[in-house]
């Protein structure tokens, strides 16, 4: 049984700065469904959810193959009457699938042909079974790509969200380089401020000085004022 190449861009592969490869595995079993259990393709998908592959499976069949997909829950089964699928059938093929969550190892998913006659095999369909393989290996490629850029869009969120930190950041960077500017500033201003203030205090003591003198010698004056009255008498 061939092996499907099933390329997905890890988060954790970020850390060693390199791409993940996973090969998803693709093997035909016997499965059953609610319509009986058939001949079907299994094929497993690592790193991938039930619900995101189930969403593109419908939008792949759909474009591809003409199959309107209607999902009954009930069963979990995905349903695509009348597909088209020139390769594999003269007639319209119905194509039965479900995906099932099998946790850290991804999405195992199970997808019938029904021919009409009989549903498809290997063993009695060999060249359509090829074409069922082909059908399967586009998906995964297009599943793989649907899931790149779903991780494109999250980086390119983390992206903007960086580039929004990072003008926060220079604006930030802005105006404390313009406080420090202002600190600078009004610490000049207080230098000037304090040895004018010294200054000050240096002419305030001169002035005591000279005033002390002018007091001592009129005081001289009043004294000997006093004591010429006091003589007169």
């Amino acid at each position: 049984m061939k092996q499907i190449s099933f390329i997905l861009l890890l988060f954790f592969a970020f850390a060693f700065g390199a791409q993940a490869q996973v090969k998803a595995t693709l093997k035909e079993e016997v499965r059953s469904m609610s319509e009986g259990a058939h001949n079907a393709l299994v094929v497993d998908l690592p790193n991938c959810s039930a619900d995101k592959v189930g969403d593109i499976w419908k939008t792949f069949v759909k474009k591809n193959y003409k199959g309107k997909v209607k999902y009954k829950k009930k069963d979990n089964l995905y349903i695509s009457d009348d597909a088209i699928v020139k390769d594999m059938s003269e007639n319209t093929v119905d194509i039965y699938a479900t995906v099932q969550d099998k946790g850290e190892a991804g999405a195992e998913m199970v997808i019938w042909f029904n021919l009409g006659v009989s549903y498809l095999s290997q063993k009695e369909f060999p060249n359509q079974f090829q074409v069922a393989e082909d059908i399967v290996d586009k998906f995964t490629k297009k599943l793989s790509a649907d899931l790149l850029e779903d991780l494109l869009k999250v980086e390119e969120k983390t992206l903007k969200d960086l580039e929004k930190d990072m003008k926060e950041l220079e604006k930030d960077e802005k105006k404390l380089t313009k406080d420090i500017e202002d600190y600078k500033e009004t610490i000049k201003k207080m230098e000037e401020n304090i040895k004018q203030a010294e200054e000050d205090i240096k002419k305030s003591k001169e002035d005591q000085g000279t005033k002390k003198k002018e007091v001592d010698d009129q005081t001289q004056v009043v004294e000997e004022l006093k004591q010429k009255i006091k003589a007169s008498k």
